[in-house]
């Protein structure tokens, strides 16, 4: 997995999420890559990964601040993403003409649950 410190413009937010942020490009996590043996499928390491990346945008944001985190999804993956609450944004500029389109997608940092205490 590969995550780096990012931004996004407020216009490519859905209208809900704007509220209340200022325009200028804000701070995100960017998990940039993610990828999973196939041999591994289904074991919960991607789940895992995903949930140190979201433990990270709530470091991150405690300390320096971040409202979220972004995800550039192939489209076999958009499913995963959205079984935890990513939703498509707008993409402003960027975009791939010789391979698949990436799905970006977003996860406001009020979405992400708690982190759990174990016992």
């Amino acid at each position: 997995m590969t995550v780096a410190p990012s931004e996004i413009e407020i216009d490519a937010l859905p209208q809900e999420r704007r509220s209340r942020l200022p325009h200028y490009p804000l701070p995100v996590i960017r998990v940039a890559r993610l990828a999973v043996a196939e041999q591994a499928h289904g074991c919960g390491i991607g789940k895992a990964l995903l949930r140190f990346a979201l433990e990270l945008a709530r470091r991150t944001s405690e300390e320096i601040g971040c409202i979220g985190v972004v995800v550039d999804a192939k489209p076999e993956a958009q499913s995963f993403y959205r079984r935890y609450g990513f939703e498509p944004f707008d993409l402003l500029e960027g975009a791939l003409h010789d391979r698949p389109e990436p799905i970006p997608l977003f996860l406001p940092l009020s979405a992400i649950p708690p982190k759990r205490i174990r016992s």
